[in-house]
């Protein structure tokens, strides 16, 4: 289906006055205004984060209930259990805390998460069981969750009956009654005046990390050979469970990444410089992409296709050769995990093309042995693909295990969530879902989504659509002033999207490389730049084989081999010229 172009409105006036007032290329001034960066000390702060800048962790509601608790838990040196989630979020979190409480003096302590397959999401006595010594929840430790446990009120209860003690971190949206436990961090949670909700369960971990260092701080707890942690050095975990997570890079998160990012490149963490390795990272530094597409999935890898400790044992151990063994079998399960999709996909898209026939407005994809692991990949790509609400389920023994996706307009959680009754299990928000239900179950799933989503769909949501920052005319964007400018907007990701742009330009020398992917060089406005689409051969290679100006649309990309920079285009879509 042609993709509409939806270029974003220009206010030239003010686009002119912000450009003559910082000095910039009025591309890049709109680009600002786009994301509500209007003068030049709102520009300073956005192109210049400082960490010096962030809020008092005292400010999170339950944050001086939280430190004392783990004071008084380090004055008796109880065992500490850190129970994170099985994800790249949970999984930096943990880490982040595994090392810092070993930093402040926690003599015994355990890391913890659940197996997505026997447990599933969430707070489960049962991991805790499986994973740390016999002997240990009988000593009174404490517990501090991670990316999780906001809803686990039954779990807590159990805990604190076993006389733990527990600091519940979490980031998701906080119920009605929350956990008894000793302290809960969580933005979300009503009468917290912390300035920013949208922090990460990693973000979330920190801060915990933040307030117990100021606390030991004013009780002179450093000084006399003692060196006070240094929180910094911490970052890098932060940054990529915070990409990896895909909460909004803005505000508190964009400082935290963007310093976080500076810390990974000369990271000197045994696990991650492995793993870079293994995922074909350059030496140029490490950017928002590289943790989305290569450090992220691998991560993510060891939970997804079975156990996730072995994530959380790459990022906390100090062996070199541990870290090289734990990066190579991540890498493994990564290849395994891209191939164990390919074939879902590939059925999958069999489904989806005859339910577009039919004129479904949803999908709703379903195979039998299917991995649980992928589901949610799974239905992300058939969006992407297809641009409807997608539900992806995998069948075992009669049961239905899925994982749904939406797009703009559709609000998927509630359409479920008025038949709840169907499902055995069910979660997640506006755009995304978890859900459990017996296959017998799956055709009144299907004709209530179908239902409801024909009087909310309508035909130019069904149409994919391109959203373009600027319409390039002059070929101001290639200019060399505009590009330096443009690599200060990183760190990019929700809520600061890598911009598109569009030009007319002569693609010239179009060649299939990889699977579908389009090679060729591109002339726009006396600039030559080589280009990539990816996935773009099959639709297009015939198109630009005719020599004649397209419009094009693209990102930027900046490619560095062998210490020589050049900027390339990542074609998005091209158009023929209006007559």
């Amino acid at each position: 289906m042609e993709k509409i172009w939806e270029i974003a409105p220009v206010d030239h006036g003010q686009v002119n006055l912000l450009a003559t007032e910082l000095d910039l290329p009025k591309p890049l001034a709109a680009i600002l205004l786009s994301r509500g960066v209007e003068n030049r000390a709102q520009a300073e702060r956005f192109f210049s984060p400082s960490l010096a800048d962030l809020p008092s962790p005292f400010l999170m509601k339950g944050m001086a209930e939280a430190v004392e608790v783990v004071l008084q838990a380090l004055t008796r040196q109880a065992p500490v259990i850190v129970y994170g989630d099985y994800d790249v979020d949970g999984t930096t979190g943990a880490a982040l805390l595994f090392l810092f409480l070993e930093k402040i003096g926690f003599s015994e302590r355990y890391g913890c998460q659940p197996h997505r397959f026997h447990e599933g999401y969430g707070l489960h006595l049962e991991a805790i069981r499986r994973t740390v010594p016999a002997g240990v929840l009988e000593r009174a430790p404490l517990v501090i969750t991670v990316d999780c446990g906001i809803s686990s009120r039954k779990q807590v209860r159990q805990l604190r009956e076993l006389g733990c003690t527990v600091i519940v971190t979490d980031h998701h949206q906080a119920p009605e009654e929350l956990p008894e436990a000793e302290a809960v961090l969580n933005p979300w949670q009503k009468g917290c005046g912390f300035p920013e909700k949208n922090l990460a369960g990693v973000g979330v971990a920190l801060y915990l990390a933040m307030g117990i260092r100021k606390s030991l701080h004013e009780q002179g707890a450093y000084g006399a050979g003692r060196e006070m942690p240094n929180l910094k050095a911490y970052l890098d975990l932060v940054a990529i469970g915070t990409v990896a997570d895909m909460v909004e890079i803005t505000g508190i998160n964009r400082t935290l990444v963007k310093a976080g990012l500076e810390v990974l490149s000369g990271s000197v963490r045994p696990g991650l410089m492995e793993l870079g390795k293994v995922s074909g990272l350059g030496e140029s530094g490490v950017t928002c992409e590289d943790i989305g597409y290569r450090l992220g999935p691998r991560l993510n890898a060891a939970g997804r296709m079975g156990d996730a400790g072995r994530a959380l044992e790459l990022l906390v151990t100090q062996d070199p050769g541990r870290a090289r063994a734990l990066a190579q079998e991540l890498n493994n399960e990564n290849e395994l995990r891209k191939s164990v999709l390919e074939t879902m996909c590939q059925e999958g898209e069999i489904q989806a093309q005859s339910a577009v026939q039919a004129g479904k407005n949803g999908l709703i994809i379903v195979g039998e042995g299917w991995h649980p692991g992928v589901i949610g990949i799974g239905a992300a790509r058939m969006v992407e693909r297809f641009n409807r609400s997608t539900l992806f389920f995998a069948l075992k023994d009669g049961v239905a295990k899925g994982s749904g996706r939406s797009v703009p307009g559709v609000n998927l959680h509630a359409i479920l969530q008025e038949k709840h009754e169907l499902f055995t299990a069910f979660g997640g928000h506006e755009a995304a879902v978890g859900l459990t239900l017996p296959a017998e179950n799956l055709p009144k799933l299907e004709a209530h989504f179908q239902e409801r989503l024909s009087e909310i769909v309508t035909e130019t949501m069904l149409a994919p659509k391109v959203g373009i920052a600027w319409h390039d005319e002059c070929g101001g964007i290639f200019d060399p002033v505009f590009l330096r400018g443009y690599e200060r907007l990183a760190p990019f990701g929700m809520g600061n999207p890598e911009p598109v742009f569009s030009a007319q330009g002569v693609p010239e020398k179009p060649r299939e490389v990889g699977v579908n992917h389009l090679k060729f060089t591109a002339r726009f406005n006396g600039a030559i730049l080589s280009g990539i689409g990816f996935g773009l051969a099959g639709d297009f290679q015939g198109l630009l084989e005719s020599g004649q100006p397209l419009n094009v649309a693209f990102r930027l990309r900046r490619n560095t081999y062998h210490e020589k920079t050049t900027w390339q285009v990542e074609a998005v879509d091209f158009k023929q010229l209006s007559v």
